[in-house]
């Protein structure tokens, strides 16, 4: 993540959400944390990456992660990316898992899916057994919720 601070919509949320959801987040982690073991490895500074949170301007679309090239990218400055990412991983794990159980069901259904998509809410009412208006309201009250609770978090979101 970059230190950019935004302020962070509902849209937004959802995005993050999906992307989360496919692992996103972990797996750019994990690309962080292998560069600083190459850099450690070759005990040099070396040039390396900045993760920039890439947000397509068409909602049908995914989240996607696009990767700039910063010079003289510093072992310090690698290791405070990784546990600025690593607290925004594990804020986003907390705030999910206290949502209230209704809330978390239908947010689970509706973003955490095999199909890796946002889906419906009349999908979402047959998986968690409510009818769509009140997942629709579960859905919208989460939502806000995570993104009060995430307010203050610095993000780079670059339109396409």
């Amino acid at each position: 993540m970059h230190t950019v601070v935004t302020e962070i919509s509902r849209d937004d949320v959802e995005k993050i959400l999906l992307y989360h959801s496919k692992r996103g987040f972990d797996n750019d982690l994990k690309d962080i944390r292998d560069r600083i073991g190459d850099i450690k490895e070759k005990r040099s500074e070396i040039a390396a990456f900045n993760f920039n949170l890439a947000v397509p301007a068409n909602k049908n679309n995914v989240s996607i992660v696009e990767i700039c090239v910063i010079k003289n990218l510093t072992l310090s400055d690698l290791e405070f990316q990784e546990r600025e990412f690593t607290r925004f991983i594990d804020r986003l794990n907390n705030i999910l898992e206290t949502l209230p159980p209704n809330e978390k069901r239908v947010i689970y259904s509706r973003y955490f899916n095999k199909y890796n998509a946002v889906r419906e809410f009349k999908r979402v009412a047959s998986d968690v057994h409510y009818s769509e208006n009140w997942c629709e309201e579960l859905n919208k009250k989460a939502l806000e919720s995570i993104r009060q609770q995430l307010s203050g978090i610095k993000i780079s979101w670059n339109e396409k």
